[in-house]
C-alpha cells in the first residue's frame, strides 16, 4: 500500500522545490534592484547589499540548490529501483517530502517578507505560490507522521546491521562512533576556528554523520531501555517520539549535504564549481549554526567554534551576493511563468 505512494511523495517535494526557486527569483531580483538608504551624502544601495537581507535569502538559495540535488538523486533511484531497496526508498521519499515542503513553508514567507509591501500584492505572485504551496505539508501524508515513518526506518535499518538491540552489534557499533567521537572531540578539533578547516567538506560530513548516527544510537538504547524496563513496545516510541524526529531530521540532513558534494564533484566547468562548492558551504554551515546547541551539549564543537561558523555564515552570504541574481536565472523559470512585475530584470 505503502509502495503506491511514493510517485506522489516525489511529485509533491518537486513541485514545492519550484515554488521555492520561483519565490528566490522574485526576491532576490527585487532586492538587487530595490535601493534604500546609504550613507549619508551618497547614493542609495540596493537591499541586497545589506548583511541582514542577505542572511534572510541567501542561506535559503543555497538550501534550494542542495534540495534540488538530493531530489535528482531520489527521483533516480526510484526509476532505477529494484525490489530490496523499496523500503529504503519509500522512507527517504516520505522524509524529502517533508524536508523540501517544510522548507518551501518557510522561504515563501521569508520571500513575501523580505519583498516589504510589494510582496503583499497579489500581481507579485508571491502569495499565490504561499496558498498554493501551504498545503503541500499535509498532501501525501502529514509531515510530522512521515517523519516517524523515517524514523522507524532508520531503527529498523539499525537493527538488520547491527543485530538485535543489546547484542555484540549495537556494542560495537556504540564503540566505533565513540572512537571516531575521541578523534573529533578532542580539544584540539572542538576548538578549531581556521577557515580551511570549517570550509573543509569532509569536516562538514564528518559532523553530519556524527550527528546522524549519535542521535540514532541513542534513540535506539533509550527503546530498549523502556522495553527492558516493562514499557510495551508501541508506548516506548511513544516516550521517544520527540527523538524520533531528531533521528529523520539528522538522516535527511547528511543525505541532502552528501548528494550536493557528490554533484559538485561531478561538475566540470570550474567557475560553476567554484561558485556551487560555496553554496555547498553556506548550506552545510548554516545547518551546523541552526543545530549548534547539539553540538556543544555534546562536546563536539566548543562555543568559540560555533562562533567561528556564525561569523563564516556572514562572510559566505557576502561572497555569493555577486552572484545571487545570476544563482537565481540559473534556475531558468520562463518570465511568463514567474509573471511578477517586481522581478523584470531592468
Amino acid at each position: 500500500m505503502l509502495g503506491t505512494l511514493v510517485g506522489g511523495r516525489i511529485g509533491i517535494p518537486r513541485s514545492a522545490l519550484a515554488a521555492a526557486k520561483s519565490g528566490l527569483t522574485i526576491a532576490i531580483r527585487y532586492s538587487d534592484q530595490r535601493r534604500q538608504f546609504g550613507p549619508e551624502g551618497g547614493s542609495e544601495v540596493p537591499i541586497l547589499n545589506y548583511r541582514m537581507h542577505q542572511r534572510r535569502l541567501i542561506p535559503p538559495l543555497a538550501k534550494t540548490y542542495a534540495v534540488h540535488f538530493a531530489l535528482q538523486y531520489l527521483t533516480n533511484r526510484f526509476l532505477n529501483r529494484t525490489e530490496a531497496e523499496m523500503q529504503e526508498i519509500e522512507a527517504l521519499a516520505a522524509g524529502m517530502k517533508s524536508y523540501s515542503t517544510w522548507s518551501t513553508r518557510d522561504i515563501l514567507q521569508e520571500c513575501r517578507e523580505a519583498c516589504g509591501g510589494k510582496g503583499y500584492l497579489s500581481e507579485n505572485r508571491i502569495d499565490a505560490l504561499k496558498n498554493d504551496t501551504e498545503i503541500y505539508t499535509t498532501f501525501e501524508g502529514d509531515n510530522t507522521v512521515l517523519m516517524q515513518l523515517v524514523a522507524k526506518n532508520r531503527l529498523s535499518e539499525f537493527r538488520k546491521a547491527f543485530g538485535e538491540m543489546g547484542s555484540l552489534g549495537i556494542i560495537n557499533y556504540v564503540y566505533e562512533n565513540a572512537k571516531t567521537a575521541l578523534t573529533e572531540k578532542n580539544p584540539i578539533a572542538t576548538r578549531k576556528t581556521d577557515e580551511e578547516h570549517l570550509l573543509d567538506g569532509e569536516f562538514h560530513l564528518q559532523a553530519f554523520i556524527h550527528r546522524e548516527k549519535t542521535i540514532l544510537a541513542s534513540a535506539a538504547r533509550r527503546i530498549k531501555k523502556l522495553v527492558d524496563g516493562g514499557l510495551e513496545p508501541y508506548d516506548a516510541f511513544n516516550v521517544v517520539q520527540h527523538q524520533m524526529i531528531d533521528v529523520a531530521q539528522a538522516y535527511l540532513e547528511r543525505v541532502v549535504l552528501e548528494q550536493f558534494q557528490l554533484a559538485i564533484q561531478s561538475i566540470e566547468d570550474t567557475k560553476t564549481k567554484g561558485i556551487l562548492t560555496k553554496l555547498n558551504q553556506l548550506y552545510a554551515l548554516a545547518q551546523l549554526e541552526k543545530n549548534r546547541a547539539w553540538y556543544l551539549e555534546d562536546g563536539y564543537m566548543e562555543a568559540v567554534k560555533t562562533k567561528a561558523i556564525r561569523k563564516l555564515v556572514n562572510q559566505l552570504c557576502w561572497d555569493i551576493r555577486p552572484d545571487a541574481v545570476a544563482l537565481v536565472n540559473a534556475f531558468d523559470i520562463p518570465e511568463s511563468c514567474l509573471g511578477a512585475p517586481i522581478a523584470v530584470l531592468g
